[in-house]
């Protein structure tokens, strides 16, 4: 060999050197972690994992308020967890009853909740048994709950198909990156005991964009010569999101057939639904009601522009603002009313402002959530206003407890909902030149989804909040608008107030 080709081998060496030693740390700290919690052996040797306990978990989302007080009001007793694995063979069964313990729950007692997966087949199990298969997102987020648990992820992690990248120390904990069966999430130890501490998933979330869930592991027992958690907490970003405690542990316990059944093994993806056909009908001249989904928008006509009311996700924001083009060609959208605060109602937020919103109207409360949902970045799933750049954002003109909306065309009143326990955040809005109220989840007249087992009338728990922030304001109203439901005479309104109901049989509505 000549002296070059010699120099050009250390070079290539050389160059390799920090790869091989960067694959060294990611290796080190999977290593380290099956060691602390019983050795590489008896991790692979385990065919089973069964834990039973309960807890509770909190809808974030659907708070009270955009703080983490305010989440608290929205919590779910979790009983009779169960979780079944096969490791073996890839495979496990989560079992749970969740029951709401909030004053204001729509529904009726705990529902029972089953969710299988076998290998890339995840699959959910209905009460009477039947079982059907579940795909895109769904899936693959019930592999990364299969992987949210110190066992299955470091047995995954030593299985030779993982990629392990992004070896790295952080202050006194170790985080490696882990890519199992197409779902990364990061594996952070102590680094005194070298056990898993938390498991962490970047998602992306149609508001908050770039979104970390952490679930955080304690109370470390040995169980079948493992040790394991008994205390696992979980947060999403910032907010408190779940606390489960594990009762009784086994390993190696028979976890009966946790096989995908044939039929759903053998279903095929269907295609995506036809989009639901959007209407606008005029209620009062310059107000328009849209309508195609359980969520609502309406559409209102001022002098030199057009009002969007309720912006509840992508989808549903491209039909209206096509619509309200489609009526008023020569009027842009660029005014945004923002009822509250709940997801559900502001996953269109950031493509309205995309597609020329310049101004956001909403209560003083939603100020902070607004700007978040405006400003967060959105990295794993760029939407239209990431992909824009650097676009002016909207300003936000905050309503305290009244507000108006006024010139030559159109007058909207705002008044705040007062002591209302789904969320402090709410507006409704009075169009006078109709006598129509609008409001978001209070009264949701004739929507099936209130309709529930035990109920046949329909659940309706805030009409007399809603009836008493009517009378407080003093407004004479002859028909509802409301975001979900139908829309319906007031007449019909003080039926169902009387009957504590959102659907009277024989009620005439004017839809």
């Amino acid at each position: 060999m000549t002296y070059r080709s010699i120099g050009v081998v250390l070079a290539s060496l050389a160059l390799l050197a920090p790869a091989l030693r960067a694959q060294s740390t990611e290796q080190q700290i999977v290593a380290d972690a099956a060691a602390a919690m019983g050795g590489r052996d008896r991790i692979l040797a385990v065919k089973t994992l069964v834990v039973q306990g309960g807890g509770h978990d909190l809808n974030v989302g659907q708070s009270l308020r955009y703080d983490e007080l305010g989440l608290q009001s929205d919590a779910w007793q979790i009983r009779d967890y169960k979780r079944t694995y096969d490791l073996a063979n890839t495979r496990a069964r989560f079992e749970v009853v969740r029951a709401s313990q909030y004053p204001y729950y729509q529904g009726v007692g705990g529902e029972r909740v089953v969710q299988g997966l076998d290998g890339d087949v995840a699959f959910n199990v209905a009460p009477n048994g039947n079982a059907t298969r579940v795909f895109g997102g769904q899936a693959a987020g019930r592999r990364a709950e299969y992987l949210r648990h110190p066992l299955t992820l470091v047995r995954a992690a030593l299985d030779p198909s993982a990629k392990l990248a992004n070896g790295r120390t952080q202050g006194a904990e170790r985080l490696v990156d882990i890519t199992s069966g197409g779902v990364t999430l990061t594996l952070v130890i102590n680094s005194g005991t070298k056990l898993p501490s938390r498991i962490i998933q970047m998602t992306d979330s149609p508001t908050m964009g770039d979104t970390a869930v952490e679930a955080s592991f304690g109370e470390y027992g040995t169980v079948g010569g493992l040790r394991l958690p008994a205390r696992i907490t979980t947060r999403t970003d910032r907010w408190p999101s779940a606390d489960v405690r594990i009762l009784t542990q086994s390993v190696d316990a028979a976890a009966g057939n946790l096989a995908a059944p044939a039929n759903v093994r053998s279903a095929t993806q269907p295609g995506p639904p036809a989009p639901p056909m959007t209407t606008a009908r005029e209620i009062a001249k310059g107000l328009w009601y849209v309508e195609g989904t359980t969520h609502k928008s309406l559409l209102a006509e001022f002098s030199d522009h057009m009002l969007l009311i309720e912006a509840p996700n992508d989808e549903r924001v491209r039909a209206v603002l096509a619509k309200a083009k489609e009526l008023r060609p020569n009027k842009p959208v660029t005014t945004l009313l923002v009822t509250h605060h709940h997801g559900d109602h502001t996953g269109g937020v950031r493509l309205a402002v995309a597609n020329g919103i310049t101004e956001i109207v909403t209560h003083r409360s939603n100020v902070a959530y607004v700007n978040d949902v405006l400003s967060r970045p959105h990295t794993i799933n760029p939407d239209d206003l990431a992909k824009k750049g650097n676009v002016k954002l909207p300003k936000i003109t905050a309503i305290d407890d009244t507000g108006v909306l006024r010139d030559a065309m159109m007058t909207i009143n705002m008044f705040h909902i007062r002591d209302n326990s789904h969320a402090d955040s709410m507006l409704m809005l009075y169009f006078p030149s109709g006598k129509i109220l609008t409001q978001p989840d209070i009264y949701m007249p004739n929507d099936a989804r209130n309709v529930i087992e035990g109920e046949p009338l329909g659940h309706a728990p805030w009409l007399q909040n809603l009836a008493g922030n009517i009378n407080l304001r003093k407004l004479d109203v002859e028909y509802h608008a409301p975001i979900h439901g139908d829309y319906v005479t007031n007449r019909q309104f003080l039926d169902s107030l009387i009957f504590m109901t959102q659907f009277v049989p024989g009620g005439k509505s004017t839809n």
